[in-house]
């Protein structure tokens, strides 16, 4: 059984969490899970993690229900674009992925359930085209979403800006230097050469944010999450963190009842504190102003602080 020691551990770490809202539905929460576990008889250990992980997956919940309460945005998902919504159907397990947030891992990772869809339905075809949600019928979409386990994975908005230009501008990714790389460097290079006009290659990252606060394009490797997965509109049974991603991988995967087709491979978070301040201090701390009002309702949402890594930046005496 659990003594009132680790009783008052688990609900102290509950307290010193990110969450402003920490309310007594999610400390009532917390003691039926307490109680669930203590019926089961786990270990002592096994109960501390557990309950640790599910206080910390409840506050998520509530941080994102409270914005969209607070900001009148109960939506549906009826007429949106669910291109990222990815349904594994013999699992009852639904994905919304969002690029730059392991969401190539993720895939790979899942591949298993795609294989059993394919053997139990014969209609899953490359590219996941017949297990996406937007190819489903709108009543049975609702139904999905009500009865099957959902999750998706979030990032610092601005590590995952950050990620996305270093894969799609540093890296050969010849499709985003011709469809982005050639419009950046037109509007935003001075006395730019012929040779950076035509192959759109070399955009720096001032130029890439400059465009992003200007233009307002939205890529999916740097839309903001309420765009991709519609968290006001879908109530989610997991909400993990990138940064997290090493400790909330294993217990999604568990929790989800598909541990045993399914691991996830040792993760390094990337974007160190040093990368992200050598690239952010490249631009004008108005422009990062601009990106995280861009950004705000990923903050709020999701729990992120602003200027976060980026607080050095902030405190420096220079404009």
């Amino acid at each position: 059984m659990l003594s009132s020691w680790n009783l008052y551990i688990i609900l102290s770490t509950a307290s010193r969490e990110k969450s402003k809202i920490l309310s007594k539905k999610l400390v009532l929460n917390a003691l039926v899970i307490i109680l669930i576990y203590i019926f089961h008889k786990q270990d002592s250990a096994g109960i501390n993690q557990s309950l640790r992980m599910e206080i910390r997956l409840q506050e998520r919940k509530a941080l994102v229900q409270d914005y969209c309460k607070r900001h009148n945005r109960h939506n549906t998902v009826i007429g949106r674009d669910l291109r990222h919504f990815l349904v594994f159907r013999s699992a009852k397990v639904i994905y919304c992925f969002i690029p730059k947030v392991s969401s190539s891992e993720w895939k790979k990772q899942l591949s298993a359930l795609v294989e059993e869809d394919k053997q139990i339905y014969g209609d899953v075809e490359k590219g996941n085209l017949r297990n996406n949600l937007r190819h489903f019928p709108r009543q049975e979409v609702q139904q999905m979403l009500n009865n099957y386990f959902t999750f998706l994975f979030v990032r610092d908005p601005m590590e995952r800006v950050l990620s996305a230009y270093k894969n799609k501008f540093l890296k050969d990714n010849k499709y985003f230097h011709r469809r982005y790389g050639r419009d950046i460097i037109k509007q935003y290079r001075l006395n730019a050469t012929q040779q950076a006009l035509k192959t759109g290659s070399g955009v720096t990252f001032p130029e890439f944010t400059k465009y992003l606060v200007k233009i307002r394009s939205f890529n999916e490797h740097w839309a903001q999450f309420d765009k991709l997965c519609h968290p006001c509109a879908v109530n989610y049974d997991f909400i993990g963190r990138y940064e997290n991603l090493a400790e909330d991988a294993p217990y999604l995967i568990k929790k989800a009842g598909i541990d045993d087709r399914v691991s996830f491979p040792p993760f390094r978070p990337s974007n160190t504190t040093a990368e992200m301040l050598h690239y952010y201090s490249q631009i004008p701390k108005q422009r990062i102003l601009q990106m995280a009002k861009i950004y705000e309702s990923d903050y709020e949402m999701f729990g992120y602080s602003f200027p976060g890594r980026l607080g050095a930046i902030f405190n420096s005496i220079e404009s």
